[in-house]
């Protein structure tokens, strides 16, 4: 008796209409989307066929160059997995497979991903129990390059050379960028093998989200120079990535790199993981660092800090604390061409070089900015007002300029930073500046 594949009822249907023509801009956005609708429903679907972006002929022409570690197919092809154990003592022929399928395809613009076609309607009951046992979160993502039990297992965790070629061994393909990134830390430590790196994958997905990195050269350079230290972030890199720096001031007053973290972007609490991790690599200057400088997310994580770096005063770099107060003057309508004297009215304020200077320039901006914005200023900044205005600055009487320094290191870091958007890249254009930096060190010393 042959088995007819029953009619669709008007929720299937239902739920086929909602799933067609639904757009993604990353694979790993419908990956996630996939898990959560697989669960709600009991099913599990598996890949039967696939294209990868990067074989496609359009690979290499914008914007699809851009984005190939980032959509990953150009076609995919799920079909549902009847997980349902056969019963070995029936005497009835196999069924036939379930015919429930889903297609994803490259949209027309080569921009994202769509749901071009898809059959919901399937030819046996949902199991639970069968579902609990054969589902696996982020499978679609580990499915192309590492199982997500191995990413799970080492994440947030100091790797080692042999961990790293482990890693490699269990690559299954270039998906994600992971295969790349892992070959970069592989080449690092066949040069420094007393490299610290610390990765971290996204939760059930074999996805880079924070590598940490310090070289053996750079941890001396901190443990030699561990007074002041400045914290240099660059959001939004390249429009992927969020890069962090974390810089020492030698006995010259030049700043030097010891540290530095690529993450995705918005990654919380990156400032607090990268002195974590800064501290687990050189735990000797813990009690040493008189003074960190950093960006004004810091504000935000000051408990953390100062719990991490119990001797050192904290401030906020003025630059940056001016670009955020100026930001938020225009978001409450407080700077504009109406009033163009705003800007200078801050900078002054910042730069005031005695609590008098300050008080004056409190009073003008007290006088003249909207009361919205003076809100803001007075719950969030005139409270910390020794975190940023220049005659409370720790540097002040050492004759040195954080911001200078910190703008200095940003212009050469973007000068060496190729225009690329994956992990991979960054994390080796990073490892050949801090090879150019410590071979033109030697050639100086060598004059």
């Amino acid at each position: 008796m042959e088995l007819t594949e029953p009619l669709p009822s008007a929720a299937v249907q239902k739920e086929e209409q909602e799933l067609l023509d639904r757009t993604f801009f990353s694979w790993a956005e419908f990956s996630r989307f996939f898990d959560k609708w697989c669960q709600q429903r009991l099913v599990v679907f598996s890949v039967k066929s696939s294209t990868r972006v990067a074989r496609s002929p359009w690979a290499n022409t914008p914007p699809l160059y851009r984005l190939i570690h980032v959509l990953k197919y150009s076609y995919v092809l799920l079909v549902c997995k009847d997980v349902r154990m056969p019963n070995k003592s029936t005497a009835w022929p196999p069924q036939p497979s379930c015919p429930a399928f889903i297609t994803v395809k490259l949209s027309p613009l080569r921009d994202r991903l769509v749901v071009t076609e898809c059959q919901l309607t399937h030819s046996h009951p949902a199991c639970p129990r069968e579902f609990a046992y054969h589902f696996r979160p982020g499978h679609l993502l580990a499915n192309s390059c590492l199982p997500v039990r191995i990413t799970n297992q080492i994440s947030k965790q100091f790797v080692a050379p042999a961990d790293v070629r482990r890693l490699l061994t269990h690559c299954k393909g270039p998906d994600h960028g992971v295969l790349d990134a892992l070959q970069v830390l592989e080449g690092l430590f066949r040069t420094d093998p007393e490299a610290k790196v610390k990765l971290v994958f996204v939760e059930d997905q074999a996805m880079v989200e924070t590598v940490f990195l310090l070289t053996s050269r750079t941890r001396a350079l901190l443990r030699r120079f561990p007074r002041i230290l400045l914290v240099d972030r660059l959001p939004g890199l390249q429009g992927t990535l969020d890069l962090m720096a974390v810089l020492c001031v030698d006995s010259a007053g030049r700043a030097r790199q010891a540290a530095c973290c690529v993450a995705r972007p918005g990654t919380p609490s990156l400032l607090r993981f990268m002195l974590v991790s800064l501290l687990q690599s050189a735990p000797d200057v813990k009690g040493r660092v008189r003074c960190l400088t950093a960006g004004p997310e810091v504000a935000g994580q000051l408990r953390a800090v100062r719990q991490l770096l119990p001797c050192a005063r904290v401030q906020i770099c003025r630059a940056q604390g001016l670009e955020t107060l100026f930001s938020k003057a225009q978001e409450l309508g407080g700077a504009s061409q109406e009033d163009p004297d705003l800007w200078p009215l801050l900078c002054r304020l910042a730069d005031s070089k005695s609590y008098t200077a300050y008080s004056e320039a409190l009073a003008e901006l007290r006088s003249q900015a909207p009361t919205a914005f003076i809100r803001y200023f007075e719950h969030n900044w005139a409270p910390r007002h020794d975190m940023w205005v220049r005659f409370r600055a720790y540097e002040a009487t050492r004759d040195l300029d954080a911001c200078a320094l910190v703008r200095s290191h940003r212009r050469r870091l973007l000068r060496r930073l190729s225009p690329s958007h994956s992990v991979a890249q960054c994390l080796r254009d990073l490892v050949a500046m801090q090879w150019a930096d410590a071979t033109g060190e030697a050639a100086l010393r060598g004059c």
